[in-house]
């Protein structure tokens, strides 16, 4: 009987999908059964910075906040020397996260607008919401119609994505929302 099941187990394990979290106990039954221990994979690092915009345009980077049933976004400008050029708050009221991100993506063409910045980057820890340039229909439908309006503002935009650990400043701004009544803006 001992045969038949240690046979069972080791014709098996090739098939198996699970992996050992290495303790002692599992190393002793796996020596035991005679079968090499499935460990996960290593995580793969990646080195996560801010890299400035070419010379003659500006970055913004943006994120949305949601804190129990409110949201907050925020942003900032920099140049190609990584000079803060301005930045944003904004307390948003009950509304989603994706319409808090896409929000904070609306803000930034209008505020480039309204400075004359002409070449922008904006880059945001929200795939969703960067994918609303590709797809509009992702737009929540109260925004659609100023998401329209900013597109039209004829400025040269690009965008990019960037993970949470490079885009902290405006996830601090974003966060700095919940606290203001409305609005804020810093100059440089």
């Amino acid at each position: 009987a001992k045969t038949k099941i240690l046979t069972a187990v080791v014709t098996s394990a090739p098939g198996l999908k699970g992996y050992t979290s290495n303790t002692l106990m599992e190393q002793q039954i796996l020596q035991h059964f005679h079968l090499a221990p499935r460990l996960r994979k290593a995580p793969q690092i990646k080195l996560v910075l801010w890299k400035a915009p070419n010379i003659w345009w500006l970055k913004a980077n943006t994120d949305g906040s949601v804190v129990g049933n409110t949201a907050a976004c925020g942003g900032l400008f920099r140049n190609h020397m990584a000079d803060h050029v301005g930045s944003f708050a904004y307390n948003l009221g009950p509304v989603s996260i994706l319409h808090a991100e896409i929000t904070a993506i609306i803000i930034v063409i209008e505020l480039a607008a309204a400075h004359g910045w002409q070449r922008i980057s904006i880059e945001s820890d929200s795939m969703s919401a960067l994918s609303s340039f590709e797809n509009p229909s992702i737009v929540p439908w109260d925004l659609r119609n100023r998401w329209s309006n900013a597109i039209s503002l004829g400025l040269t935009v690009i965008h990019t994505h960037i993970f949470r650990e490079g885009n902290m400043c405006a996830d601090r701004l974003a966060s700095h929302g919940h606290s203001i009544v409305d609005s804020m803006w810093w100059d440089s």
